[in-house]
């Protein structure tokens, strides 16, 4: 492990950049906090780049399995990347009062660039804001079996802190494409054989929709739904039923209800064949 002192680091100037949707941008690559995060990135096949570990967590004993965990980290990209920082440059890094111990920069996972899967499920978030519900989302289609998740122009950043903590790791395991348009969403969606749906306060009964094989399910913004350009393409507006006097169901529990009823639809037929 390197010990790092200097707030000048070249290393740790890049590293604090991430914080920021630039940062992150500029360089394709992102930051995530905490061993579990860490591992299941790794797990997930994510290019390591670097990883920094508070001093003080090594002045209060590591554990056995932290150390495991940097072993296996330093095996990865060398003790060169392993960089122990002072408690004043980490929490500067981190952006917490009471960081974790680890932190560590990731390429983001492919998917920019790449056709979808023929037949993919793939969740589209148009415009929604909220960073944490972002990534709820995300962490819900990925249990729910979707392979991809895209995001309309508008939509939060998807590896900012709060929606990477929120997706749980799912995030890593999912093809990611961001800042699309709606024709892009609509073209590709159809490109790879999925039928496009997005989800309304009125039109057809999502549970008398057959949802099974490649699906495009499009989730709208938390105040104003998916918007009009979206919609008209659609190849339906789909419903979540509701007892009188309500209102509606917020953005990311829409989108479970949705993800779950497709995911309910295959596991029948399954048993059934």
């Amino acid at each position: 492990m390197k010990a790092v002192t200097s707030r000048d680091n070249p290393l740790l100037k890049s590293a604090r950049k991430l914080r920021g949707a630039k940062g992150r941008g500029e360089t394709g690559t992102f930051l995530a906090d905490g061993r579990k995060l860490i591992a299941e990135a790794l797990d997930a096949g994510l290019v390591l780049e670097t990883i920094f570990v508070s001093e003080s967590a090594f002045a209060h004993g590591l554990a056995a399995a932290d150390r495991a965990f940097l072993e296996r980290a330093e095996a990865l990209v060398g003790p060169d990347r392993v960089i122990g920082l002072g408690e004043r440059p980490y929490r500067e890094l981190a952006g917490t009062e009471t960081p974790q111990p680890f932190a560590a920069v990731f390429r983001k996972s492919a998917g920019a660039d790449a056709a979808p899967f023929e037949g993919a499920s793939i969740l589209v978030l148009d415009r929604i804001g909220d960073p944490g519900n972002a990534g709820a989302m995300v962490r819900t289609a990925r249990a729910a079996g979707f392979a991809e998740v895209w995001t309309v122009k508008g939509t939060a950043d998807l590896w900012s802190d709060k929606a990477i903590r929120a997706a749980a790791g799912g995030l890593f395991r999912m093809r990611v494409r961001e800042g699309l348009s709606a024709e892009q969403v609509v073209v590709a969606a159809r490109a790879a054989g999925a039928r496009v749906y997005a989800l309304g306060m009125s039109g057809q009964d999502i549970y008398e929709t057959k949802l099974r094989g490649g699906v495009c399910l499009i989730v709208g913004n938390e105040g104003s739904g998916v918007q009009a350009d979206l919609a008209e393409q659609a190849d339906a507006i789909l419903a979540i039923p509701m007892a009188d006097g309500t209102e509606s169901l917020n953005a990311a529990a829409a989108a479970a209800v949705a993800l779950y009823e497709k995911r309910r639809q295959e596991t029948i037929a399954e048993t059934t064949a």
